[in-house]
């Protein structure tokens, strides 16, 4: 499988109660590249570490048997969407239809029937992360346009999103993870824009920066300049006075009117 250094690998939760069974699966995922979240052998367990796993889990693939002190896949599937939609991919011994027929009431993005095929594993994760992420809709937010321009509509990131805390980028015909977190700053470049992530990765995407700023939370990522947007949590030092601010190591120029707004929003002691 294609190695791919500019990208975070997708978080799957494994739920299974058979200790066995989900360290087959944990090896299976480990194989294809994903990095696995757990394995949890209980819903309680499953619960607690969907809430406090961070990075969150971008997909969870349960078990619809999880023992008789446990509720079962199925109610547990319905307790995770209760807290943040997310891809579910179901796990069953059990190819009966009425299994089935409540698996599909939940909604998931899959159902497979164990023992599973790893590539099957890997098709279902992939349709099911690339679905979910096409299916959202963002509504509309108004965010400063470029200087003296007034505002834009903007869509409001994360409303609604499977995977609110990342982007996926098209590379040789997959859909890449990058996370929000490790984006630096974005340059408009031509042709596109050129993310600029930890450990001095890039990434370029097609898109160009009006666009893809409607994929960033703008509580997070701030436009400093007509070709730039920087992650907030990135600043180090600001020179106002010559309209510099320091990203990452980085200098990057700052447009004057960016440059007020960007200071209003600080915390200035």
């Amino acid at each position: 499988m294609t190695t791919y250094p500019a990208a975070t690998a997708l978080r799957v939760l494994v739920v299974d109660d058979e200790p066995l069974v989900a360290l087959q699966i944990e090896d299976a995922l480990t194989d294809l590249e994903y990095e696995v979240v757990g394995p949890a052998h209980s819903a309680a367990t499953a619960m607690a570490l969907f809430r406090t796993a961070s990075p969150a889990p971008d997909v969870v693939l349960l078990d619809i048997n999880l023992g008789p002190r446990s509720v079962d896949g199925i109610a547990l599937a319905g307790q995770l969407l209760a807290e943040r939609p997310v891809p579910l991919i179901f796990l069953s011994s059990l190819a009966d239809a009425a299994s089935f027929k409540r698996a599909r009431q939940v909604g998931p993005a899959a159902y497979l029937v164990k023992p599973v095929d790893p590539p099957a594993l890997q098709r279902a994760i992939e349709l099911a992360v690339g679905n979910f992420a096409a299916s959202q809709e963002l509504p509309a937010l108004t965010q400063p346009d470029d200087e003296g321009s007034g505002p834009t509509a903007f869509a409001t990131p994360g409303a609604g999103m499977v995977l609110p805390d990342a982007l996926f980028v098209k590379e040789e015909g997959l859909l890449v993870k990058v996370s929000l977190q490790d984006i630096q700053w974005v340059e408009a470049v031509t042709g596109g824009c050129r993310l600029a992530l930890s450990g001095a990765r890039t990434v370029t995407v097609r898109q160009n920066l009006r666009d893809l700023a409607t994929h960033l939370p703008a509580q997070r990522f701030v436009q400093i300049q007509r070709s730039y947007l920087i992650n907030a949590a990135c600043i180090e030092r600001l020179d106002p006075a010559r309209s510099i601010v320091q990203v990452c190591g980085q200098l990057l120029p700052m447009g004057r009117s960016y440059r007020d707004e960007l200071l209003k929003r600080l915390h200035l002691v």
